[in-house]
């Protein structure tokens, strides 16, 4: 009898755990609807940002890739995963036509740069 009653007990904690469980989850849900939108809203932004961020003949480079960075570090913020070569070709892209023979010789040798060493070179290459 002592089992019965102390199963019984446990199959009652079980199936409160259950319903707060799905309440739980039913309230992460919704916070994702309600939310969801803001962080899409956010995302749209910064990448119109990125995309329209182009940079201007005899302006620092170091300040453009500062610029882009930041707008792309903003997108990591809000979950968007993307790998290092399109991160970097969007930088690359975003280039002025000085820069033409970099993103040539870039292409060509198959480099493959992280963002601070792709600035590095950058740099160098606006200083020739």
């Amino acid at each position: 009898m002592a089992k019965c009653y102390i199963l019984g007990s446990m199959l009652n904690v079980l199936q409160e755990q259950y319903v707060g469980m799905a309440s739980s989850m039913d309230s992460m849900h919704n916070l994702r609807e309600m939310f969801g939108e803001q962080n899409r809203s956010a995302r749209q932004i910064v990448i119109k940002g990125l995309v329209s961020t182009k940079m201007m003949e005899g302006t620092p480079v170091r300040d453009h890739m500062l610029k882009m960075m930041g707008y792309l570090n903003e997108l990591e913020v809000l979950g968007v995963m993307l790998d290092g070569e399109s991160l970097v070709d969007m930088v690359l892209a975003s280039l002025p036509p000085s820069f033409n023979d970099f993103v040539m010789n870039y292409h060509m040798n198959k480099l493959s740069l992280t963002l601070t060493k792709l600035l590095n070179h950058l740099q160098s290459t606006e200083d020739l």
